[in-house]
């Protein structure tokens, strides 16, 4: 007896990485290939396969043990079609629920966004795909599942994205990983695969965001293409509605001139004040006028003649962070300095990174404990796409039985930068997972999500954006994207959880 379920996928992806060097357990017992895989899928670790070969990936998570079968997507110049199928199979003895492979391809509560949803990545290109909406603004995918008697679940699922130009690109699976497939010409098929999903009513493509947040907070680095923005906080820089800069902030703006010097291709500069919402529009942008001009002063004097500096004010009108709480109001009092140019992270290694209480460990696995559980955390992989390091750790609850939300990172409680995301998820997602420079924390990637009224512009992370409560005994998975260091091996670091150093960076044809 079959049990068939059909729905638009709306919800996590499970079981992945192994191709490109993100390889998880080498897992083949027990688990068979669904009827209409290919009869050599593979599994690279240089992350390409021949156009006409399956890449294939497993892994065990919860209570399951789970092989993909992606095909290459097909494109045709405007739309790209991802096929893959899925099996899996209990991992103990506790029969597999219905919702044990959810696919998700739309998240948050919104079946329009993108959130925790399957995505294509090229990191050359520095962009994202997230899936397309339908005509019916529902996301343009579709997954068959059925049960086997003998207690699998089995599917196969299609999903439509904007093309890539590239020849290859990551499929990144949130809660499961990213593998490198190949991208080909579309078949005769393409289009009945688009129709079947209700059709591509709108597909998008956005840029990458690097970020990076110096150790002392004073300063934060925003690249996206070859824009580059140095915001400062105004509360560090001038005192309560002053706009003459205080004794301290000398040094600030002279580290920021340095930056820019190091960073920008260009000769222009461009400084912009802006103000939280206390008080009338009136007074905020004069207040934001008198700022940038402070600012912009001080930089002319350290950058010389070889750069030209404007300002202006905006007010209140561009807010980074939503409501009227106390921290809302701080983010959005900044001043930011915008010119062109690309994003420099010092790796000097004679310089010392913060010191930390969390669990620390080198190259190995850490154990955490968060007064309610305990784990162990492993950083799996940290390989080097161009332009980014994709970064998978792999987690178990060892111990503990009370329900442990935000046990991964406690995000909502210290989030690092202004970073716009939505509340849900910043409660339980790994924003705050960073790369350590000499100087500063780099951040994972992010894109722009969705643009909402008030000028308030939400983003998304490029990753999981919500790790999943565990129970005693269970795995997941964490992958996020950060910019390229540069570094042959990196630390991890998760702010009052744990640290991991000497993580060596692999190269995609490295097994």
């Amino acid at each position: 007896m079959r049990q068939v379920h059909r729905a638009a996928l709306a919800a996590g992806l499970v079981g992945l990485l192994a191709g490109c060097g993100l390889t998880g357990p080498d897992r083949t017992d027990g688990v068979t290939p669904p009827p209409d895989a290919s009869a050599s899928p593979t599994s690279s670790g240089s992350g390409t396969t021949p156009p006409d070969e399956v890449v294939s990936v497993e892994r065990e998570l919860h209570e399951a043990r789970v092989r993909f079968d992606l095909r290459p997507v097909e494109a045709d110049g405007e739309l790209a079609v991802l096929r893959y199928t899925y099996v899996a199979e209990p991992a103990g003895a506790d029969r597999l629920g219905s919702g044990t492979v959810p696919l998700s391809l739309g998240g948050l509560g919104k079946s329009v966004t993108d959130g925790r949803g399957v995505r294509l990545v090229d990191t050359e290109a520095g962009l994202v795909h997230p899936v397309a909406q339908a005509a019916d603004g529902t996301p343009a995918a579709e997954l068959d599942q059925e049960r086997g008697d003998d207690d699998t679940l089995s599917g196969t699922a299609v999903a439509v994205f904007a093309a890539p130009a590239a020849d290859t690109v990551d499929v990144l699976l949130p809660g499961y990983g990213a593998v490198t497939v190949p991208v080909v010409a579309a078949g005769d098929d393409f289009a009945a695969a688009v129709q079947q999903t209700g059709g591509a009513g709108t597909a998008r493509t956005e840029k990458l965001r690097a970020f990076t947040q110096d150790y002392d907070a004073e300063s934060a680095t925003a690249a996206e293409d070859d824009d580059v923005t140095v915001t400062l906080a105004s509360d560090v820089l001038f005192d309560s509605d002053q706009h003459k800069l205080s004794a301290g902030a000398r040094g600030v703006v002279e580290r920021a001139a340095a930056s820019i010097v190091e960073q920008a291709d260009a000769g222009e500069v461009l400084v912009v004040g802006h103000t939280d919402d206390v008080d009338t529009d009136a007074y905020n942008q004069a207040l934001s006028e008198r700022r940038a001009r402070s600012v912009a002063e001080r930089l002319r004097a350290d950058l010389g003649g070889d750069f030209t500096v404007t300002e202006e004010g905006r007010g209140e009108s561009e807010p980074v962070a939503e409501g009227r709480s106390s921290e809302a109001r701080a983010a959005n009092r900044r001043v930011e300095i915008h010119f062109q140019g690309h994003l420099v992270v010092d790796t000097d290694a004679s310089s010392e990174v913060p010191e930390t209480d969390a669990p620390t460990a080198r190259d190995a696995a850490v154990t955490i404990e968060t007064g309610k559980g305990e784990y162990t955390v492993e950083v799996e992989s940290a390989e080097r796409r161009p332009g980014a390091i994709v970064g998978t750790l792999v987690v178990e609850r060892t111990g503990g039985s009370a329900i442990d939300p935000a046990w991964f990172l406690p995000a909502h409680l210290t989030m690092l930068g202004d970073r716009k995301f939505g509340a849900l998820a910043e409660v339980a997602g790994p924003h705050n997972l960073s790369l350590l420079g000499a100087s500063e924390r780099v951040l994972p990637f992010d894109y722009v999500a969705e643009e909402r009224t008030g000028g308030f512009v939400l983003r998304r992370l490029l990753g999981d954006e919500e790790v999943q409560t565990l129970d005693d005994g269970q795995r997941a998975t964490v992958t996020v994207y950060w910019p390229d260091t540069g570094q042959d091996t990196v630390t991890v670091d998760a702010p009052d959880r744990f640290r991991i150093t000497d993580v060596p960076v692999t190269e995609p044809d490295q097994e």
